[in-house]
């Protein structure tokens, strides 16, 4: 919580900053050491419920044991809202085409931009409706230098912010990494993940000197 607020009024704060987040889009850095199966059920989570109408934009760079599946339930109704897009990924029939980019990340950019495009339509998408989810960013910083990868996450979490959409991006570091901290200004919000007991989630909002207290996933 913030330094000298009352616990009611930052819950209120806390509140606030999450609606305005859904009604103007976000990009959110999501980080900790945790199963996969905490991370899947984040994801599930920002992906959007598969009842609503959705337009999800999924990244895979290097995580072979990611399965479409397990990020977003049902998804297989409506393959015309979705794209799945590889980077140097193995990935097993997921029953939507992946869009496979094996060069650069100038190229994965491109194809994240594609994917967006093809979704506006005359009267472009409405808040929220766009969701883009990234697994992993520890792979391309395992692959390029820090300052390309940064240069990636700025074209692309602009290009989500430009279609009023909501972007996760997952970074299995600890919150206190120096990574983290230097990525943390191209980020709306930085959520961190534990397991005690089981998975829980803490928001932080650095620029606000907001965060809340562990929830529940």
């Amino acid at each position: 919580m913030p330094s000298g607020q009352r616990g009611d009024d930052a819950t209120v704060e806390f509140t606030r900053v999450l609606q305005q987040l859904k009604r103007r889009g976000c990009n959110l850095l999501l980080v900790g050491s945790v199963p996969d199966s905490v991370l899947s059920c984040a994801c599930r989570k920002f992906f959007g419920d598969p009842h609503e109408r959705r337009f999800r934009v999924v990244v895979l760079t290097g995580t072979s044991r990611t399965t479409v599946d397990e990020r977003i339930p049902m998804y297989g109704t409506h393959e015309e809202r979705t794209a799945v897009i590889t980077h140097l990924t193995e990935l097993s029939d997921c029953g939507v085409p992946p869009v496979r980019v094996d060069s650069g990340v100038s190229e994965l950019s491109d194809a994240v931009s594609a994917a967006i495009t093809s979704f506006e339509t005359g009267d472009g998408l409405q808040s929220g409706q766009l969701r883009l989810g990234l697994d992993s960013l520890e792979s391309l910083f395992e692959r390029y230098d820090p300052e390309v990868v940064r240069q990636f996450l700025s074209i692309v979490t602009g290009q989500v912010r430009g279609a009023n959409g909501m972007g996760h991006f997952i970074f299995p570091r600890d919150y206190d990494h120096e990574l983290v901290t230097e990525l943390a200004p191209l980020f709306d919000g930085i959520i961190e993940y534990r397991v005690d007991g089981e998975g829980q989630e803490r928001w932080h909002f650095p620029t606000r000197d907001l965060q809340s207290p562990w929830l529940s996933v």
